[in-house]
């Protein structure tokens, strides 16, 4: 028995990969096993090219941003040559994590635990006293084989990734299914109109990525927020690595407003993409055209960190109001979608969730097109 059928059942996995028309779900275990969440971290994150920040938050040579990524903690730092390099958040040394919060360094990074201290491209440049007291190369000992470990990235606009055992697909090849659902904007342009950073989620992160994907719940659970958005107009993408939805609303579109409800709602033409494993891409085409990046950081099976950052195009400056305006709407349908996707992850403590419920065989394909991602990312030995 393989690694995946042993956390979610031999049946359980068998059924997921043969099923009738009318489908299931993953099983509950997905979403609730320690077992489960570290092999994630393994075959989806670390084999997949992972989505970890934006590059903007990296404005000047010096500046580091740690975080967590396939389950490592990994820094994202900016040189002295203005390159932002991501590597292992560890000194050489102990293994002592060696950035815990974002800062700007001048010219090293040093170690609070031994004083080993690293330049803005990860050499080693000091080990103190570590051969003795003022002996700080010891015989046999190079400081060039012992600087921080580089992971591979690649910055792609304001994006940064990382895939930690470089058995992704070169980059170009693995973000091209995405550039055909873009709308044609040009990504040269995003300048940062506003971003959100909404804590942690009591979720796991797939229940936030398959909210993203599937239109059926937002009449139900958006009913003025996406009032501008009827069910019947949405349509399902699917590309490869890429799935989601999508609506085209026509410029004599008007959308019905309920009293009381917001000033604004989402009454235009839009993109709700997975670029899998996890970097969530959506546009808005108002006025202002947006373009909304999502980022996800799994924690534990059952908590989940959420940033986002919403951009414009250089060119079309939105007033100080519009913005105000935008970031109103945006935090009442995070409210919304945060108090769905913990209410499914409370679901599954209930043995009646154990296979995963049904799926609509119209509205919810790309979700389990993402599902299917995962559980083919999961069973594979090896690379």
């Amino acid at each position: 028995m393989n690694a995946l059928e042993s956390i979610l059942g031999r049946e359980e996995v068998s059924a997921f990969f043969s099923q009738p028309r009318i489908k299931h779900g993953l099983p509950a275990r997905a979403y609730t096993s320690e077992a489960f969440f570290h092999l994630e971290q393994e075959r989806v994150f670390a084999r997949n090219w992972t989505f970890i920040g934006y590059a903007h938050e990296l404005a000047e040579p010096g500046d580091a941003v740690p975080t967590v990524a396939a389950g490592l903690p990994v820094l994202m730092l900016k040189g002295a040559d203005s390159v932002i390099r991501v590597f292992h958040n560890v000194c050489r040394h102990r293994g002592l994590k060696l950035v815990d919060q974002p800062c700007r360094f001048k010219t090293t990074i040093m170690c609070p635990y031994h004083a080993w201290t690293y330049g803005l491209d990860g050499r080693l440049i000091r080990s103190p006293h570590f051969g003795g007291y003022q002996q700080h190369l010891p015989e046999h000992f190079d400081p060039g084989q012992h600087g921080l470990v580089e992971i591979r990235s690649r910055v792609w606009h304001d994006w940064i990734f990382i895939n930690p055992d470089e058995s992704a697909p070169e980059f170009d090849d693995y973000v091209a299914p995405l550039l055909e659902f873009t709308g044609g904007h040009d990504l040269d342009r995003i300048k940062p109109m506003f971003k959100l950073d909404s804590g942690v989620f009591r979720s796991n992160w797939k229940f936030i990525c398959e909210n993203f994907v599937e239109p059926y719940h937002v009449p139900v659970a958006h009913p003025e927020t996406a009032a501008g958005q009827p069910l019947n107009d949405h349509y399902l993408v699917a590309n490869g690595r890429v799935v989601g939805c999508a609506i085209d609303v026509s410029g004599n579109h008007q959308p019905v407003k309920r009293e009381g409800a917001t000033e604004v709602c989402l009454d235009m033409s839009a993109r709700y993409l997975v670029l899998f494993p996890n970097f969530l891409f959506f546009t808005y085409d108002a006025e202002v055209t947006q373009i909304n990046v999502m980022l996800n950081t799994p924690l534990a099976p059952d908590r989940t960190h959420q940033r986002r950052v919403i951009y414009h195009l250089e060119g079309q400056e939105p007033r100080e109001s519009d913005i105000e305006s935008w970031r109103r709407l945006t935090l009442q349908v995070i409210a919304e979608d945060r108090a769905l996707v913990e209410r499914m992850q409370e679901g599954r403590c209930s043995p009646v969730t154990a296979g995963g419920g049904v799926l609509s065989p119209v509205w919810e394909e790309s979700e389990h097109g993402f599902q299917r991602l995962i559980m083919e990312a999961a069973i594979k030995q090896g690379r």
